[in-house]
């Protein structure tokens, strides 16, 4: 039989109220939910090499945070070579 620790970790009210949905519609104990979550994302890094693994959250500074909502607000035009490209991704279908 396996040994088993117990661990604390702070989630958000919405991952929690989802982890309670899922755990009501599968049957399944929420520890068995997270532990099989865990593993799944640790096997996935196992398995990417590290320099293509990217964070789930970013962290930007006052800066370039205006600068990105700046860029969602005010986006360039495409140029030539990306209209181009979409062009003939649109004719492959």
């Amino acid at each position: 039989m396996a040994d088993y620790v117990q661990i604390s970790a702070q989630i958000s009210e919405a991952t929690r109220k989802r982890l309670d949905l899922y755990a009501r519609e599968t049957g399944l104990k929420k520890s068995r939910i997270v532990e099989d979550a865990i593993n799944a994302h640790l096997d996935a890094l196992d398995e990417i090499p590290p320099e293509f693994i990217t964070p789930t959250r970013l962290v930007v500074d006052d800066e370039s945070w205006e600068f990105i909502v700046n860029a969602i607000e005010n986006p360039r035009a495409p140029t030539p070579a990306l209209r181009e490209l979409v062009n003939r991704l649109r004719n492959e279908d």
